[in-house]
């Protein structure tokens, strides 16, 4: 039998520090396997366990907005919290899945929750590498964590989203904060409110979910409550996950990320294209794709996008024709060539790197 647990609006050190204590007490059979509901109050900015605040932060917004800044125990980019969003996790001993892969998980999980939400009216799905959308726009982002053979897998459901509020919170590859550039982020995300014309209450949300991760992974579940463990654990080490020693225990790297962006203009139009890219690893963070251009299906470039969020710039090429291999779509005067085209040439500004395509007709 499953805990389902709503733990309430708290501070993100407090949520934090039950992930990490959850996952502990989960890895020493202490706890159930357990499905935690959580929000966040204050609103908050959190960054993935491996990056630097300062890379991924605009410090000087949150800290004049009041923003709280904090570090997850997983993996993954910067999210921004308001507190409307309800935040969903599985902390679970692997071998109840059968020993399947972090992908195999993932997959399973984010579908699970994708079909929660369509009980709830909203057609999700599960989109590759980690993404839960709603007709090309994302309405959860995923991350997760292993300790031995337990594993705490989490997400987010957008609620009722100020999409600029976001944009000025983190360092996200948007050429600039206009009403264009806004324009552009509201078009990639979805939140409950705007596709239903409502805001359902935080029970039915769970109500749903719970159904569609039941259904889906074949488990049984009580509602319970933290254990007396648990919220000693969470007294005595809560202070330690808002202190300098953990939010900023991963340090800038010597360059910061480089922001490049990039006009190509071809035969089937022209492309805006913005990248975040990390220069000592050579890895392609996030990739924003604009432009004058015809695509069929319009969500077509934004599952581009969520595709080759942390590839390496030297499998940039392998990995845009790895995913148009077997997909149905149509354009005008527009070929896979061009869309490989359009993503390098930003790229190519970043010194000592090979991408494969030789350089073509462009404009910075």
């Amino acid at each position: 039998m499953w805990r389902i647990l709503y733990t309430g609006q708290r501070p993100q050190h407090e949520n934090i520090a039950l992930d990490q204590i959850m996952l502990e007490l989960r890895s020493r059979g202490r706890i159930p396997n357990t499905i935690r509901f959580l929000q966040f109050k204050p609103e908050c900015v959190l960054i993935g366990y491996h990056q630097s605040v300062e890379q991924e932060v605009r410090l000087e917004y949150t800290q004049r907005e009041g923003i709280e800044v904090g570090r997850r125990i997983t993996g993954g980019g910067a999210i921004y919290f308001d507190e409307s969003q309800i935040g969903w996790e599985v902390i679970a001993d692997r071998r109840d899945f059968g020993n399947l892969s972090f992908e195999e998980i993932t997959a399973k999980i984010c579908s699970a929750v994708a079909k929660g939400l369509q009980k709830l009216g909203i057609p999700a799905q599960f989109r590759p590498r980690n993404d839960i959308e709603v007709e090309g726009r994302k309405i959860s982002g995923t991350g997760g964590v292993f300790e031995g053979n337990t594993f705490l897998y989490q997400g987010t459901i957008l609620m009722d989203f100020n999409v600029e509020r976001m944009l000025k919170s983190l360092q996200i590859p948007v050429e600039k904060l206009t009403s264009k550039g806004i324009k552009s982020a509201e078009d990639r995300v979805e939140w409950i409110k705007r596709y239903l014309g409502r805001l359902p209450e935080k029970e039915e949300v769970f109500s749903a979910i719970l159904e569609g991760l039941s259904e889906k992974l074949g488990i049984e579940f009580e509602w319970g409550e933290l254990t007396e463990e648990e919220r000693e654990l969470l007294e005595q080490r809560k202070e330690y996950y808002k202190s300098p020693d953990w939010v900023y225990e991963v340090k800038r790297s010597s360059s910061d990320p480089e922001f490049l962006f990039g006009i190509y203009r071809c035969l089937g139009g022209t492309f805006r294209v913005s990248a975040k890219v990390d220069p000592e690893r050579k890895v392609l963070e996030q990739i924003i794709i604009n432009g004058d251009f015809f695509v069929n299906p319009k969500r077509l470039i934004y599952d581009l996008e969520a595709y080759l969020k942390h590839t390496h710039l030297s499998d940039v090429e392998r990995r845009i024709r790895e995913f148009f291999k077997n997909k149905e779509w149509e354009s005008l005067n527009l070929t896979v060539d061009d869309i490989v085209e359009a993503v390098l040439f930003p790229l190519r500004k970043l010194e000592g790197t090979e991408l494969g395509l030789e350089k073509k007709t462009s404009i910075k």
